[in-house]
């Protein structure tokens, strides 16, 4: 706890606008010892309900809460309305099949949890192999998929690599795709959305530029009232997809 605390101290000292928190403790922490600065509740507090917002908002002062990315927008919409917490929604980045930020699958391959190591596969663990049958991803010698020469290869992350399940080699978890929600600019701005989150954790400074221009771009244009989607967005987001591939997520649930 002291690191913790320590490092909440040194945010305060130079006027840090707010700090994104999950753990209760840390939260109790930070309520009294710095009443002025703004308490967001991370996405691994885990908080898809109103009344779970409500009670960090009344307990503790959260002003803001990211929601996980389970939600639909109906149900988004439903929080919305039943709380005074602005509320954040991802927009852009990676998908989570495990509980945000706890994933036991890559805490089993590194050797350390992703909220320890800051990532969910640490560069140190990363190894490349070329081999005869192709070129190889390796998270601590646990083999994560294998590309063909012209194949687009992609950063080893445990839910997202080829594994071999009843004779058959395929995506066992999840296909690599990202979350691409510039097409709900509007629907967000209408049922009260206060933000949008973009993924940054183990990008490329190159990446985070070119993912926010895109959308500052959309989000000035649905300002100004002539928000239409560019293809010219569209393609610079593409090209940062996992898989080359986006998806609307548990935004879009046709049959809900």
């Amino acid at each position: 706890m002291p690191h913790w605390s320590a490092g909440v101290n040194r945010a305060a000292a130079v006027w840090a606008d707010a700090i994104i928190v999950a753990y209760v403790g840390f939260i109790d922490y930070t309520s009294p010892a710095h009443p002025g600065l703004e308490r967001h509740l991370a996405v691994q507090g885990s908080a898809t309900g109103e009344e779970a917002i409500n009670f960090f908002h009344e307990g503790f002062g959260v002003k803001r809460a990211v929601l996980p990315r389970v939600l639909s927008l109906a149900q988004v919409a439903h929080v919305i309305r039943h709380t005074p917490v602005e509320i954040e929604v991802f927009g852009f980045g990676g998908l989570c099949v495990m509980v945000e930020g706890r994933c036991v699958l890559s805490a089993y391959a590194c050797g350390e949890a992703p909220n320890t190591s800051g990532a969910c596969s640490p560069a140190h663990a990363v190894r490349w192999h070329d081999t005869p049958e192709g070129l190889e991803s390796r998270l601590n010698g646990v083999l994560i998929d294998r590309y063909a020469k012209n194949e687009r290869a992609a950063y080893p992350t445990v839910c997202k690599g080829r594994y071999q399940a009843a004779a058959e080699t395929y995506y066992t978890f999840e296909e690599p795709t990202s979350l691409n929600t510039l097409e709900c600019i509007p629907e967000f701005g209408r049922i009260g959305v206060r933000a949008i989150k973009i993924e940054g954790r183990q990008r490329s400074p190159a990446y985070v530029a070119q993912v926010t221009r895109v959308w500052r771009e959309a989000l000035d244009a649905w300002k100004a009232g002539c928000f239409t989607l560019r293809r010219a967005w569209l393609a610079a987001l593409e090209r940062h997809a996992e898989g080359s591939q986006t998806t609307l997520g548990a935004f879009s649930r046709p049959w809900k």
